[in-house]
């Protein structure tokens, strides 16, 4: 019977989304449920401009237009409406397709959204103990973990920390799994044994506070899965039968698939399940080796939990992100020991805050004294490297394979794996960018970053690409500490969305910038980031020195009066025909880069009489169509560098373009197929490569 409902209404699920399949990309009015907190996401760079921030959050659709239906949708919107979990709300969007395969469509709204009813009661009252924790924090780092740890609110975080914890492979510990239910159930049925003799009546007990838990860190698909998780686990540790554990997480994850069969798809649904099952299994055998070592049998349980679920979820980590740290191990076994208390005491400091506020606040605060460390561990294990797939479905079946031949004991085999996989590392470290390297053309996706040798971990930087992730990640891979010379040839998002990466953990000495300060939103984001900084504009027939290396720089373009051009198709010839254009010379080689100016300007330097051959041409806007062949021809270079995203939707680079450029015996290398591109001495060229079965430091 159960089944066949479920294929009923499967059927009927399919029937609404061809519905809404007919109404993508129209304006339609929606009646929806808001099913989590709204969180704040970075405005989107796309080619040269940088959308607004924008809330994003969870939505059960009821109505759209006239139809009653059923299905789940991510609503993104403006940050002048406030919305909370559980109201319900109409508004007009415009559906679009979406790559997030737990939602049926992404709902775009620019207009007011109206409120037709308000969360119910228990979640107001969960809201109010949400305020009351947050209102502890005392602005700093730590002090914004609590929320996350214990309630899965990281709205106190910021972005450039996020990415650090995520980084070291720490994130998890800010969503709400299964390891935080069984902490909260462990915790409290170890102070009601003093309490309450019978294990039945402390269960009981014990079950009703993770009912109301579920409300407290919000009833999304995740939670309820870890809650159900967590009861397979409390089923099996306080009835001592592991086997009977593994049958009872074979039938709650049959449960939730029955229920919500989408789930299968969806990572964390697999991530929940890979923590439960390394309670399950290794926890165990961790706390007996444990033992040994500490006699509290609350703080053994307080180190195995955590570290247990993370070792599983490994692998499907790596496949999620590409990469993995080295620091991901030991960062989550130094951490695991503070987990448990901070997730203890913050659950009490929140409990008790709405009633004895300052009983609240004092436990918050020694909660924050052990974040301090996690935040500590997490500045110290961010410099460590991390190793970087291609293609991470191929070593994720290397590692099942590793433990297969550990486990039917194929040492040899295994031992041959891995020293295959430490040659190619030890390869790929030698190979790029090289010793000698004086060039660096960073793979930042579609935008554009160069970086230009000094010596002694010193560079110049043209341009900062749209991610800032990208970009730290490639001048920390170049060993790069010290910026005499940050170039940004115009404030399209493209060209300089990355800049706090270029930040991070450098010294900047000055920064150069073209006289149009346009668009204005990346121009007043940029200086902002940019304060305490020396910045100059500079303008055409300026000459500079740099004595490392005999550098000399010859500003090209732009004039210092602002000129009007023919508009182009595109993202805005103006501002594209505002870009620094510099002639760039060592005693080594030479180099031309003019960030995206267009024909017009590019024939305007053509006749200038300030061109000369060059070794090296970093292409003008990403090898667009827009180019003028005499300049080329002028500059005479062997090498020709195009730094562009793969499968843009710009069509750069344009392929004839590049078919003059070979016909012109100039060696072209693109971003897209070849990654990070290294120059060193002679124009020889070394690529970190996009091959499938690479693998490297990253």
């Amino acid at each position: 019977m159960v089944v066949g409902v479920l294929i009923v209404w499967i059927r009927q699920s399919a029937l609404e989304s061809k519905f809404l399949a007919d109404n993508l990309n129209k304006s339609v009015w929606i009646k929806a449920i808001i099913r989590n907190d709204p969180v704040l996401r970075d405005g989107q760079v796309f080619g040269s401009s940088k959308g607004a921030d924008k809330y994003s959050v969870l939505i059960s659709l009821i109505q759209v237009n006239d139809l009653k239906v059923n299905l789940p949708a991510r609503l993104i919107f403006n940050t002048d409406n406030r919305l909370q979990m559980d109201q319900v709300i109409k508004t007009q969007v415009r559906l679009i397709e979406t790559r997030e395969r737990k939602v049926a469509a992404l709902a775009l709204t620019k207009d007011s959204i109206t409120i037709l009813s308000p969360p119910r009661t228990i979640f107001k009252i969960t809201e109010i103990i949400r305020d009351k924790l947050r209102s502890h924090s005392d602005g700093s780092i730590a002090a914004s973990l609590i929320p996350g740890l214990v309630l899965g609110d990281t709205s106190l975080q910021s972005n450039q920390f996020k990415n650090q914890m995520q980084g070291i492979g720490l994130s998890h510990l800010t969503a709400v799994s299964g390891a935080n239910f069984v902490l909260v159930a462990s915790s409290i049925l170890w102070i009601l044994q003093f309490i309450i003799k019978k294990n039945q009546y402390r269960l009981i007990i014990v079950s009703l506070i993770l009912f109301l838990f579920i409300f407290l860190v919000r009833p999304t698909p995740s939670v309820l899965r870890a809650a159900a998780m967590t009861s397979v686990v409390l089923i099996a540790r306080y009835r001592g039968e592991t086997s009977r554990g593994i049958a009872s997480l074979g039938a709650a994850i049959t449960f939730l698939i029955l229920i919500d069969p989408f789930q299968a798809i969806d990572p964390g649904f697999a991530l929940s399940v890979l923590a439960t099952a390394g309670i399950l299994l290794l926890s165990p055998l961790l706390e007996i080796k444990l033992q040994k070592l500490i006699k509290s049998k609350l703080l053994i349980e307080v180190v195995a939990i955590p570290v247990s679920a993370t070792i599983l979820c490994l692998p499907i980590i790596l496949l999620l992100s590409n990469e993995i740290s080295l620091a991901t191990i030991p960062a989550n076994i130094l951490v695991a020991p503070v987990i448990g208390p901070i997730t203890i005491l913050g659950f009490l400091s929140a409990i008790l805050s709405p009633l004895l506020p300052t009983i609240g606040f004092l436990l918050f605060s020694i909660a924050t004294y052990f974040a301090k460390y996690i935040v500590l561990i997490s500045g110290a294990m961010d410099k460590f490297p991390s190793l970087h797939f291609n293609e991470a479905r191929v070593y994720v079946l290397v590692f099942i394979l590793f433990a297969l031949l550990v486990l039917k004991r194929r040492g040899n085999i295994a031992i041959v794996m891995i020293f295959v996989i430490i040659v190619q590392l030890v390869f790929s470290e030698i190979s790029w960018p090289g010793k000698n390297w004086q060039v660096v053309n960073c793979d930042v996706g579609q935008g554009d970053a160069m970086v230009v040798n000094l010596g002694q971990n010193s560079a110049i930087v043209i341009d900062t690409g749209p991610d800032s992730k990208l970009i730290d990640d490639c001048l920390t891979e170049l060993k790069i500490t010290k910026i005499p010379l940050l170039i940004l040839t115009h404030f399209h998002a493209d060209h300089v969305g990355g800049i706090t990466g270029v930040l991070k953990n450098r010294s900047i000495r000055q920064v150069w910038i073209s006289n149009l300060h346009q668009p204005e939103t990346s121009y007043s984001e940029s200086i902002k980031a940019l304060q305490n900084i020396s910045v100059r504009t500079v303008n055409m027939g300026e000459t500079y020195t740099f004595t490392k290396d005999d550098t000399e720089i010859k500003i090209l373009w732009p004039t210092s009066v602002t000129e009007n051009f023919t508009q182009l198709p595109g993202d805005g010839s103006k501002i594209n025909n505002s870009s620094i254009a510099i002639l760039l010379r060592t005693k080594n080689y030479s180099l031309f880069s003019a960030g995206d100016i267009e024909p017009e300007v590019q024939e305007l330097i053509s006749k200038s009489g300030l061109l000369s051959d060059v070794d090296i041409l970093k292409v003008s806007h990403h090898g667009s169509a827009y180019q003028y062949l005499p300049m080329i021809d002028l500059l005479k270079p062997e090498i020709a560098l195009i730094s562009v995203g793969a499968k843009n939707s710009y069509g750069h680079p344009d392929l004839e373009f590049i078919r003059e450029l070979e016909k012109r015996s100039i060696s072209v290398w693109r971003t897209d197929l070849s990654g990070g591109i290294s120059v060193a001495p002679r124009n020889k060229i070394r690529a970190t490569g996009k091959e499938w079965w690479k693998i490297r430091w990253g």
